[in-house]
């Protein structure tokens, strides 16, 4: 049986109380630069050599590719186990994992197409030309940031709160850019996060699946977690429970 031991050298008595806690929610406090994505990695490989999860129970979050890519080979020089099974990645890589399985559900094409930043501007560019929106007033860009802040808070058109004629077009346009990404089979970040989040907040089955799927899910850079994503943790971790088993740091 392999020794995890070496695992923990190295490690301050901070780092090695964060790598070793018992199965139970917990917010690791630290400063940059002070070793919390190493912390969250160590401790994946720790759970694993001590038999207290399958690969397949866990669930990492960072917020950048590099860094996903950087936790992943970490831990393959760690372990002498394969760590395919483990869902590794961004927000919006695990989201777009989770609606590709479950495309029907989220009334998705199975081929569905990410827009990024810049293929968002051009559609809400084209939508304004067909729907003679004057672009002055209501400048593109404006809108692009309108359609994220809203998606970011968890908010569809109709769960705006619109106060004055300005929100109320904005909110008209908000609805009819979402038709226009319905229509043809696409979806921006924000809908990748906003989607999920709704398919695990309205169907139960999939929901308890995952939350009995991961037994560990741990979360890197939490204080940059917006709303919607944290609310999306909350609902796939199942907190706040006594039996939650989220590590954010």
């Amino acid at each position: 049986m392999y020794d995890p031991t070496p695992l923990l050298d190295n490690l301050n008595p901070e780092q090695l109380r964060a790598v070793t806690l018992p199965p139970e929610s917990a917010l690791i406090l630290a400063g940059a630069g002070s070793g919390k994505t190493r912390v969250l990695t160590t401790r994946i490989a720790w759970l694993l050599q001590t038999s207290q999860v399958g690969s397949g129970g866990i669930l990492a979050v960072t917020f950048t590719n590099k860094a996903a890519k950087e936790m992943m080979l970490r831990l393959q020089a760690m372990l002498p186990v394969n760590v395919r099974g483990m869902w590794i990645g961004t927000f919006h890589g695990l989201c777009n994992r989770f609606l590709r399985a479950h495309c029907k559900m989220a009334h998705l094409p199975q081929t569905f197409q990410i827009l990024d930043t810049q293929d968002q501007l051009s559609a809400i560019k084209r939508l304004c030309k067909q729907h003679g929106v004057d672009d002055e007033r209501f400048p593109p860009k404006q809108l692009q940031w309108f359609i994220a802040g809203c998606k970011e808070d968890g908010l569809r058109p109709k769960d705006v709160d619109v106060r004055d004629d300005e929100t109320r077009r904005k909110v008209e346009i908000y609805q009819l850019y979402e038709d226009q990404c319905q229509r043809e089979g696409v979806v921006d970040f924000g809908e990748l996060m906003l989607r999920s989040y709704e398919l695990l907040r309205d169907n139960e089955v999939i929901r308890m699946h995952y939350r009995a799927r991961f037994k560990h899910v741990l979360i890197d850079e939490f204080q940059d977690t917006n709303k919607l994503q944290y609310a999306w943790i909350k609902m796939i971790a199942g907190l706040p429970t006594e039996h939650g088993n989220a590590v954010l740091a």
